[in-house]
């Protein structure tokens, strides 16, 4: 019998190293694009993955934290080294708060994907999980999940892989990136909760971008800078977006502005103005520093994917490195709103002015097309020059408002009232019915599309007279009082003349109709005693018939002008409902 001789140590070592294997295999379970990076995961995979991260480590918990346009609900990851559930806690130990969103348009899952190995990482790997001290990160893992399980390989024309993705609309066709004021999605309704649930110091929007081709695989949305507190605008443009580009040019993955622009970017682009619809500018308001991340559709998938997670990691050690000071800006953008006075309510961009920057550049030619028969644009990817572009990015108040000591709305707006409370905006009520003497707005002119934009009629170039103007309002009528931190959504959303308003969304549209109206032929006759009692309307109605020959040959018109200017004349029409105590 020949005897079997074991080197015990030998053993020992492949011992130790194969449940080391299993070990590491257990904390770190594999995404389908690390698989095949051909791929994005279906919703199913994505949740199930987070699901495996939370039996694999106690710092991560997944929580259904709203309802979506279907029947599956909105979840939020948690990664934090301590137990916190919301704001309060994290403001208890002086912890920072990312707040990441995926998949708001599921066509573009590279965020998606970045954030799974991202919030692997983050617990897996202790060059990373050091920040969870300090540091607490929540991801949405989908936003869109309707979107997402309208899987298909052909809307994205112009995107390079995966092989299947999810649709960029909801199941109701609305972009969830507009739809952050109006609120139309159960969606938006969920977001908004989480959001002032935790309150984030950072907000971060993954996409794919479209439109130009170019060397660089992620672009940046920065919220305007014109737009922000200063202390925000300082902390975030003199610091912190700076070391972004700085450290992902130092991991070869040189980062350009997002490229918004007309013509063609090597003449020059233009900074976005992230109005309060997108998702962006909603946290922009609520003084958060807010990004969307814009990976270049072009790119292979995997690239665009690593790009991401190579973004959101240098997120998190940026944020790490300014911790104190974003804090510290953020409280003072609070403070500042308080006591601020004036507001911008529409912006134009300043092409007077502009920074300048170094732009890698694919030449660009105009072959004719073998079908068309036209010259087409070419963007010849062998032929990179640098180009030293103008970057327009300043913008200019257009409209500006003073703030209010406070607003009073009839609770007849329920969908109004609703969404305010969602967003956290402190009411009292009327206890009983009132006769408000304040200022109002009446509606003089606005336009709007002749087709429906993301379900509404979106008004716009709304011209307001400012009146002083008594109303009724009625006991439970709420009043929004002025001096807090949320001022500025509180103006962005009931001042008319925002570009976001509630008016110019659709909620206020009953007010520009009439209810009453008159017959010619009787009116007619009240003539001479309307004159009689209203002396300056005769005299008014004498000029104009001297000075306008269209209204004086034009009797509809005359009847008119006499009906809108007397006693008879519903007197709220076209009255901005919301008063103004100033």
């Amino acid at each position: 019998m020949n005897s079997l001789r074991v080197n015990t140590k030998n053993l020992y070592i492949v011992l130790i190293f194969n449940i080391g294997a299993i070990f590491c295999s257990g904390q770190s379970p594999i995404t389908p694009f690390e698989s095949n990076p051909l791929t994005t995961c279906t919703y199913e995979e994505c949740i199930s993955f987070y699901k495996k991260l939370t039996t694999r480590s106690k710092f991560v918990k997944i929580v259904e934290s709203g309802a979506s346009d279907i029947d599956e609900p909105i979840h939020t990851v948690i990664i934090s080294t301590s137990n916190v559930k919301n704001y309060e806690d994290c403001k208890k130990q002086n912890k920072l708060i990312i707040l990441i969103n995926n998949g708001i348009h599921p066509g573009e899952p590279d965020g998606i994907d970045a954030s799974m190995i991202f919030a692997r990482d983050m617990i897996v790997d202790p060059q990373w999980r050091k920040y969870l001290d300090r540091i607490c990160i929540v991801i949405i893992p989908v936003y869109n999940i309707g979107g997402m399980k309208q899987r298909n390989s052909h809307t994205r024309a112009n995107q390079n892989g995966p092989l299947e993705y999810g649709f960029r609309g909801n199941v109701q066709n609305l972009d969830l990136n507009r739809d952050f004021i109006k609120m139309d999605s159960r969606n938006a309704v969920s977001f908004v909760t989480i959001f002032q649930k935790w309150k984030p110091h950072i907000f971060i929007d993954t996409h794919t971008t479209d439109g130009a081709d170019y060397p660089y695989t992620m672009t940046l949305i920065s919220s305007q800078k014109n737009k922000l507190n200063p202390s925000i605008a300082s902390c975030m443009y003199d610091q912190f977006v700076p070391e972004l580009y700085a450290q992902m040019k130092k991991q070869k993955d040189e980062m350009f502005p997002y490229v918004d622009f007309e013509g063609l970017p090597n003449h020059g682009i233009y900074d976005f103005e992230d109005s309060p619809r997108y998702s962006s500018g909603y946290a922009a308001l609520h003084h958060c520093l807010s990004f969307v991340t814009e990976s270049h559709m072009l790119k292979p998938h995997r690239d665009r994917v690593n790009s991401q997670l190579r973004l959101l990691k240098t997120f998190v050690s940026t944020a790490d490195l300014y911790k104190n000071k974003i804090l510290e800006s953020i409280e003072s953008s609070k403070q500042f709103e308080i006591k601020k006075r004036e507001y911008a309510l529409s912006w134009t961009l300043d092409k007077s002015i502009a920074d300048s920057l170094d732009f890698n550049a694919y030449e660009v030619e105009y072959p004719i097309s073998p079908f068309l028969h036209k010259p087409y644009l070419f963007y010849n990817k062998n032929k990179v020059s640098s180009l030293r572009i103008p970057y327009y990015n300043y913008f200019v108040a257009q409209q500006t408002t003073t703030k209010p000591k406070f607003y009073i709305i009839h609770q007849a707006y329920h969908q109004v009232i609703d969404r305010l409370k969602k967003n956290n905006i402190p009411m009292t009520q009327l206890h009983s019915d009132s006769f408000i003497n304040a200022q109002y707005y009446k509606i003089i002119d606005f336009q709007s599309p002749k087709k429906a934009y993301e379900n509404h009629f979106l008004h716009s170039k709304v011209n307001v007279e400012k009146i002083a103007h008594s109303k009724k309002y009625f006991k439970g009528d709420y009043i929004i009082p002025m001096g807090y931190e949320s001022d500025r959504f509180v103006i962005e959303v009931l001042e008319p003349q925002a570009k976001d308003s509630y008016f110019a969304w659709n909620f206020f549209d009953a007010i520009t109709d009439r209810k009453e109206y008159f017959s010619d032929y009787i009116f007619t006759h009240q003539i001479g005693k309307i004159f009689e009692e209203q002396p300056q309307l005769f005299s008014e109605f004498q000029e104009k018939m001297k000075t306008d020959s269209s209204f004086k040959e034009n009797v509809n018109a005359q009847l008119y002008f006499i009906y809108t200017n007397s006693k008879f004349s519903e007197p709220n029409f076209s009255i901005y409902p919301v008063a103004r105590v100033e």
